[in-house]
């Protein structure tokens, strides 16, 4: 799962799966602080999906698209462990549904 002890600022999920896999601050210039605890893209997005639903004892109902779990999900340009480290906190949404209803639609869509 992946999170922060920070409650009282924005939490983007690219950017934290970005700084999960490349181990640097956003503004990247820094070298990568303790790489070797770098995660490998499969595991960046399982930790914003099945292994948080896991975490918070949900895995019957979320984490998953599947008959069954909620129907939330966002759709990104590009699947995201195929994009770079560098480049993942920059991919663009296409579309969100919260609770089966689309709350965001791209112009792309």
């Amino acid at each position: 799962m992946l999170g922060s002890d920070w409650p009282i600022a924005p939490y983007p999920p690219l950017e934290a799966m970005a700084g999960a896999r490349h181990r640097r601050p956003a503004d990247l210039s820094p070298p990568p602080h303790g790489p070797a605890q770098a995660l490998t893209p499969l595991q960046a997005l399982q930790g914003m999906t099945v292994n948080a639903a896991r975490a918070a004892g949900e895995e019957a109902r979320a984490g998953a698209i599947s008959v069954g779990h909620r129907a939330d999900l966002t759709v990104l340009a590009d699947d995201p462990p195929a994009v770079a480290d560098t480049d993942l906190a920059d991919l663009p949404v296409v579309l969100t549904v919260v609770g089966g209803r689309v709350t965001y639609r791209g112009t792309d869509v």
